[in-house]
């Protein structure tokens, strides 16, 4: 992780020549934050994901996303706290759709790889969202389908995201998401998140 925060403030310290480094790409940086809780409440995981980007508005691929994201998930089900820590690393492009000057969609796939003390394996997903945007104001409906792509049992889940983000001026977003998730193969409900996250453009 140490490696990867030093890695991230390189990226920033090299903002200013982007535009001629990194094909055009305007960078930004985000920072998320995460509470996923099970039906039960006995499980509960808080996690940090940052998140350097490069936008390419009228490239064929629109964002293309590193995600550094730190987790803990704890586990209340015997009675006593249990904590595990997961890191995992991804790389997350996407493509927007415009329907009219307010209404479009975007499409989005990742790979990555998950790592704890208990297991470590390759996952990745697809997820598309209706959104709207008028001014400082967006709101987004859509859906994700989460796999490992190693063979790896209990991690396939399909999610239902929504909410409203907000530009604040011409560098900053705030971004609220409400995610509701599924076993794939089960359909038992998972877990239920709240998100927020902030993103500078630089």
């Amino acid at each position: 992780m140490a490696r990867a925060l030093s890695l991230m403030t390189l990226l920033l310290c090299a903002h200013v020549h982007a535009e001629s480094l990194l094909w055009g790409g305007r960078p930004e940086f985000g920072i998320e934050l995460e509470q996923e809780k099970t039906p039960d409440h006995l499980g509960v995981t808080n996690s940090i994901t940052y998140i350097p980007s490069l936008s390419f508005p009228d490239g064929p691929v629109n964002r293309v996303d590193l995600l550094i994201m730190d987790e803990r998930e704890k586990d209340l089900s015997s009675g006593v706290s249990d904590t595990t820590r997961v890191t995992k690393l991804a790389v997350r492009l996407r493509k927007n759709v415009h329907f009219t000057d307010d209404w479009g969609m975007y499409f989005r796939g990742l790979l990555g790889h998950y790592s704890s003390s208990a297991e470590r394996f390759v996952y990745g997903y697809t997820d598309a969202a209706l959104r709207y945007e008028h001014d400082f104001f967006g709101f987004i409906a859509g859906v994700r389908v989460q796999r490992s792509l190693d063979g790896t049992p209990g991690h396939d889940l399909n999610k239902f995201r929504l909410g409203p983000s907000f530009d604040i001026g011409e560098h900053h977003e705030l971004e609220f998401r409400w995610v509701r998730a599924w076993d794939a193969h089960t359909h038992a409900r998972e877990s239920d998140s709240t998100i927020l996250e902030y993103t500078y453009k630089f």
